[in-house]
């Protein structure tokens, strides 16, 4: 079951801009955030922390936005192409995940390993 929550976020203190925040309880660990055709994929826990202090150290960090104009989630992230730092509506945030851990409680996550032994073994799909 995947989980798709659209939100407006503000790119950099200044322009709004369309995202979506997926859960996919396929890899319940992570959660998606796409940014136009750019996705970035990260801890679910990750985002959890960020919502009440800084979290994380590499390409993606979260933190509450404690002097905006909204109530926001702010979430920094960077790349070999550039960094960028986006303001999530904090309620669309915890409304994802508080569904994410309704269908996979946090500490309950699993790994169907027959499922993805075979995805690994199956080898590359002939031409």
């Amino acid at each position: 079951m995947t989980l798709t929550l659209p939100a407006t976020a503000v790119l950099n203190g200044q322009h709004r801009v369309p995202v979506f925040l997926t859960y996919d309880i396929a890899d319940p660990w992570a959660v998606t955030l796409a940014v136009g055709t750019r996705l970035w994929l990260f801890a679910r826990d990750l985002l959890a922390s960020g919502v009440y202090e800084p979290a994380g150290d590499g390409d993606v960090q979260v933190r509450p936005d404690t002097g905006g104009a909204f109530d926001a989630v702010l979430v920094s992230l960077s790349s070999p192409s550039g960094t960028a730092e986006l303001a999530l509506p904090r309620g669309t945030v915890e409304a994802l995940l508080d569904a994410a851990d309704a269908l996979v409680p946090a500490g309950h996550e699993q790994i169907d390993w027959d499922t993805e032994w075979s995805r690994l073994t199956e080898g590359p799909a002939a031409a």
